[in-house]
């Protein structure tokens, strides 16, 4: 199942850069869980910035909890060295999270000649 979430771009750089650290496991937090991934199969977190879908993350198989935090007291967590980047798509500001999200098309690389 796919869940998708609106970053500012200078999150979604610092989430980028987490990829070079000794522990390159990032966190979102949510104010409520997203039932669809409760089922147990391979997850992705696509991100949004900047007006367009930009990527996924492949989420962990784990979640936290954390019921002092009233504003947002579930956590996803991800490999932030799994980003794969998609053909950016349009998208508006959202709140929260959604369950629609772009199909997963990668970045074409003009350099590759099998890209033709």
């Amino acid at each position: 199942m796919d869940v998708g979430v609106w970053m500012r771009a200078e999150i979604l750089a610092h989430k980028l850069e987490a990829r070079e650290e000794e522990n390159p496991e990032q966190a979102w937090n949510l104010s409520r869980w997203p039932t669809r991934l409760s089922v147990r199969e391979q997850h992705r977190l696509f991100v949004a910035s900047d007006g367009a879908w930009r990527g996924y993350f492949t989420l962990s198989a784990e979640g936290l909890y954390s019921p002092n935090d009233v504003s947002a007291a579930f956590t996803l967590l991800f490999d932030s060295r799994s980003w794969t980047p998609i053909e950016p798509v349009p998208a508006k500001h959202f709140r929260g999270f959604t369950y629609k999200v772009p199909d997963p098309v990668p970045v074409r690389d003009e350099s590759d000649p099998t890209n033709a």
